[in-house]
């Protein structure tokens, strides 16, 4: 342990200040920090001392074996050339704050990364030229795959290479670019070749981290439970919920970091049920603010509901959250208490005026004689219709302006009336297939589990997963049994623009007026739009056509 009585009170009270202004600081970073600073040099463990006596060290889920459930019946859900693919910078962020479960090795795998294996310096954004396989890109930001292999080979190779995350893109996009063009990233790839553990662990890796989160069970401290997909559309009575809604592991634990131990609000889709809210809705709201009824663990469950991993919690903030809530919903539940005048508001991301007019509603569950009062705002399109959308949300209650909730829930849910039909469709579909429904799976990829690939096939089996990715949960679905030929024919190929905006990076797709697919092509934007999907420079992707 550090010795902490040795440091000057202003240099303990610059490491607090650091840390509480930015929780994910390394400890490493921070020595830095003070250096450069006080010119003084102070161990990590002194500083690690620091912040753990002042409670400001973050949780980490421990990993736990696979373990397999007993089987559990399923249940119907109530209700041209191609120029270079991408031209985005990415230098190499830091992991999760919850790690992503990988196998054992003899040495460590990826090991603890307290700062990024790259510095890159941030880049202005100029409008630039790029191709549709930014749609694979996007996937791969959910997945994390160029992140956990560029890691994995640093920890092999044991020396930095600026370059070390656009050698790991260009490899796996080799097959989009020109056959002239391949001849550098070839020699990189012969160089990885000559380091056979590069390849047993690229593989493992592989076999891991595509696996789908396909829900997360929630423990409360009462001993009740209730379930999230894995893309929070809303809250769930039961585990058996349409694959379509899973996502992947590096995705949810993103999703643990932001809304459990970081400061950001939960914003679900809709609230769940239709004549009344679900007692599981209620056990929701009440444990982001009690202290009797506390969220306590999280459990991740893939597509086959084996336990993947649990995550022990000790939360001792409000948590926040917002849902959406439609007129026709729990008439007999709720009360109106106060409903204000409808005023024009400008929602930046639709890039059109809505109007909305400040509520307060009373909702009560009568099977466990709670109630709950939320304010929030109802929404129109225009003046003369009736509402369409009522958003409700405990931040009303923080001083926190209606129009900064308002563009939280329209951020992550900008189509609702479009998403809405999309979401009951998946519903109705997985209701009438059951368990006869595919579902995104590494077994689709034909990877050989007996015999360990060499890279460059362990390279082109993620660009197929990225593919597979992209046609599963961002087409329609009509493109599942399609292969990447098709999807490299009809959107890969497709020119885009990148504009920076804010905290935005806009991409707007450019297709001549003879493309055949352009409501195929709207339709994924839709989709990627409603994943929050980030660049490592923490841009917010946003697609247009």
């Amino acid at each position: 342990m550090g010795v902490i009585y040795k440091l000057r009170p202003e240099i303990i009270n610059f490491i607090l200040e650091e840390k509480k202004t930015n929780p994910v600081l390394s400890c490493r970073s921070i020595t830095s920090l003070v250096e450069k600073e006080f010119q003084v040099k102070v161990s990590k463990s002194s500083i690690n001392s620091i912040i753990k006596k002042q409670g400001l060290s973050l949780p980490i889920g421990r990993r736990q074996k696979k373990r397999r459930r007993k089987a559990v019946s399923e249940q119907v859900v109530p209700q041209p050339v191609t120029p270079p693919p991408v031209v985005v910078p990415t230098p190499v962020p830091e992991p999760p704050l919850i790690p992503v479960p990988l196998p054992k090795v003899e040495e460590p795998l990826v090991p603890k990364v307290e700062e990024p294996l790259v510095e890159v310096k941030a880049e202005e954004f100029k409008e630039t030229e790029c191709t549709g396989a930014i749609l694979l890109k996007a996937a791969d930001y959910l997945i994390g795959g160029s992140l956990y292999f560029s890691q994995a080979i640093y920890s092999r190779l044991n020396r930095k290479d600026e370059d070390l995350l656009a050698k790991i893109e260009s490899l796996i996009y080799l097959p989009l670019f020109e056959q002239d063009k391949q001849e550098s990233i070839l020699a990189y790839l012969n160089e990885l070749q000559s380091v056979k553990a590069i390849c047993l662990d690229l593989f493992r890796i592989t076999s891991t981290m595509l696996q789908e989160v396909r829900c997360v069970k929630v423990n409360l401290s009462d001993g009740s439970i209730f379930y999230l997909d894995g893309q929070l559309h809303t809250i769930w009575s039961t585990p058996h919920i349409p694959h379509d809604f899973a996502t992947t592991i590096y995705d949810i634990k993103s999703y643990i970091n932001k809304y459990f131990y970081g400061d950001s609000p939960f914003i679900l889709f809709m609230a769940p049920g239709y004549d009344i809210p679900t007692k599981e809705f209620f056990n929701f709201i009440l444990s982001l603010d009690s202290k009797t009824k506390k969220i306590t663990q999280l459990t991740l469950y893939n597509n086959n509901f084996e336990e993947l991993e649990p995550i022990h919690l000790n939360l001792t903030k409000k948590q926040f959250f917002a849902f959406g809530l439609w007129p026709w919903q729990f008439v007999e539940c709720r009360k109106v208490k106060k409903i204000g005048e409808f005023k024009p508001f400008y929602a930046e991301l639709l890039n059109k005026e809505i109007y909305v007019a400040e509520v307060e509603i009373e909702l009560t569950q009568p099977n466990i004689y709670q109630s709950v009062t939320l304010k929030g705002s109802a929404l129109k399109t225009r003046l003369t219709e009736k509402t369409r959308l009522i958003i409700l949300t405990n931040l009303a209650d923080e001083s926190v302006a209606p129009s900064q909730w308002l563009n939280l829930y329209l951020s992550h849910w900008p189509n609702f009336e479009e998403a809405f039909h999309d979401y009951s469709r998946k519903i109705e579909l997985f209701t009438y297939t059951g368990t006869s429904r595919k579902f995104f799976s590494m077994e689709m990829l034909d990877l050989d589990r007996e015999s360990s690939p060499d890279i460059r096939t362990i390279f082109n089996k993620y660009l197929e997963a990225l593919d597979l990715y992209v046609r599963w949960h961002f087409l329609p679905s009509v493109y599942e049994n399609k292969d990447f030929s098709t999807t490299k024919e009809h959107f890969y190929n497709l020119k885009a623009l990148l504009n920076k905006e804010k905290d935005k990076l806009l991409v707007s797709f450019k297709p001549n007026q003879a493309f055949q697919f352009l409501k195929d092509l709207e339709y994924a934007c839709r989709r990627l739009n409603e994943r929050e999907i980030t660049t490592p420079q923490n841009l917010r992707l946003w697609f247009s056509v």
